[in-house]
């Protein structure tokens, strides 16, 4: 274990980069805070390139540290300097990026497509709903947010351990799973649009979900069915994430 009292140390200064994209590009790594977050990150098969952890963690915390990974012990001041979160809890690991990661999408389990999700915390609540309701993986089209800014990291609570993940997912992959067998079902307030209750979610299901201001894009419309969550009150729309978790959720039951 190493020891580091200063700011300007070089490892503190990367991994203090890794808050901003320009830096996660760099360094092809990500930050994850908090005891949960580095244990399912352990048990995972992410590969874990450092541990970080504080002076006062080290001395107060039982904690089962890998042999294989090394571990940086940071003074207190140093440690908060480096953490995004008001309250850290003395620890966090930098873990790679899977640029390879891709989801060979069985027709057997049902997926969410993102459409431009603009919103940190509706990315990680999608991907944390998606574990939950047990689907094969959430893929990402390239307007999303990105998926390892430190705000959608969080708002999974560690489901970005557990469910395949895809960025950059093209149309026109959707276009090759509707033609292997996939139903591809939009979520819009068209007056062309179906109850989400009354569409076939047994059948291998494609669940697309748009941007919060502007919805799915033109070429995202053309691929999909359209179905709507009624609004009965005077609310205009629904949050992003809570609208995917009500179509996730209406494939749970039908398929239960």
């Amino acid at each position: 274990m190493i020891y580091i009292s200063a700011s300007s140390n070089a490892k503190v200064k990367r991994i203090k980069s890794l808050e901003q994209k320009k830096g996660r590009l760099k360094y092809g790594e990500y930050i994850i805070e908090g005891i949960k977050n580095v244990i399912e990150a352990l048990d995972s098969n992410r590969m874990i390139t450092a541990i970080y952890i504080s002076d006062e963690f080290y001395n107060t915390k039982k904690f089962n540290y890998p042999d294989n990974i090394p571990v940086y012990c940071l003074s207190d001041t140093v440690f908060d300097g480096i953490c995004s979160t008001k309250t850290p809890q003395g620890i966090l690991a930098s873990v790679r990026i899977d640029n390879m990661a891709c989801i060979k999408a069985d027709l057997a389990k049902c997926y969410i497509y993102c459409d431009g999700i603009s919103d940190p915390g509706n990315l990680g609540t999608i991907i944390r709903t998606a574990d939950a309701a047990a689907f094969g993986g959430v893929m990402l089209s390239e307007r999303c947010v990105d998926l390892y800014s430190p705000k959608v990291i969080r708002s999974t609570m560690g489901s970005i351990f557990h469910i395949d993940t895809e960025t950059n997912v093209s149309y026109d992959r959707l276009l090759e799973y509707k033609s292997a067998g996939f139903n591809i079902v939009g979520g819009a307030l068209d007056d062309s649009s179906a109850d989400f209750r009354e569409k076939d979610y047994t059948r291998p299901t494609i669940i697309i979900v748009g941007n919060e201001a502007n919805g799915m894009s033109q070429t995202a419309k053309e691929i999909c069915e359209f179905v709507k969550i009624p609004i009965l009150g005077k609310a205009e729309s629904l949050n992003a994430g809570v609208a995917a978790a009500i179509l996730m959720y209406e494939v749970v039951r039908q398929r239960s």
